[in-house]
């Protein structure tokens, strides 16, 4: 069977240790009718991709860590368009970015994680970088590879060195 394979690229931030977060950050997630999850780490930045200089506002929530194997996160970023306040919602096709990534197995000596992409996601934000301050609301549904999440979530957050 012939398999098309399509470069991408993403920016994992792991945490070296958990709890890494703006004491006032709130960044929440549910899964279907579980309880709702409430991030032991979370933030949002600019990041900047070195070769280009392109620019992009980027969000992460996250519980565990990756060296005790129960690392479990949802990331996304959004096109940077300037320092000016604004309210938007973005989709898949409007440039978002949204991933989760978990531990996963990994040999002795190593320690191992997924990303999945999300196959559908939308994002409602209300950035304002001078205050940096993001609020919102997120959804999105993983389907490929087996995955099964639905996740539905809301956070604010006070920006990391804007």
């Amino acid at each position: 069977m012939k398999r098309d394979f399509q470069m991408s690229s993403e920016t994992i931030f792991l945490p070296t240790a958990s709890g890494v977060s703006v004491s006032t950050n709130e960044f929440l997630w549910q899964l279907g009718a579980n309880p709702e999850v409430r991030a032991e780490g979370s933030f949002f930045s600019i990041h900047e991709y070195p070769p280009t200089g392109e620019k992009s506002w980027s969000f992460h929530g996250f519980i565990g860590s990756i060296s005790l194997g129960n690392y479990f996160a949802f990331s996304f970023s959004i096109p940077y368009a300037g320092d000016s306040p604004f309210k938007a919602t973005f989709t898949l096709k409007d440039k978002l970015h949204l991933t989760h990534t978990h531990s996963s197995y990994a040999p002795p000596g190593f320690d191992g994680f997924t990303v999945v992409k999300a196959d559908e996601a939308t994002l409602t934000i209300d950035l304002h970088p001078a205050k940096k301050i993001a609020t919102g609301d997120f959804e999105a549904t993983f389907r490929t590879d087996g995955y099964r999440l639905q996740p539905k979530g809301s956070f604010n957050l006070v920006g990391d060195q804007l």
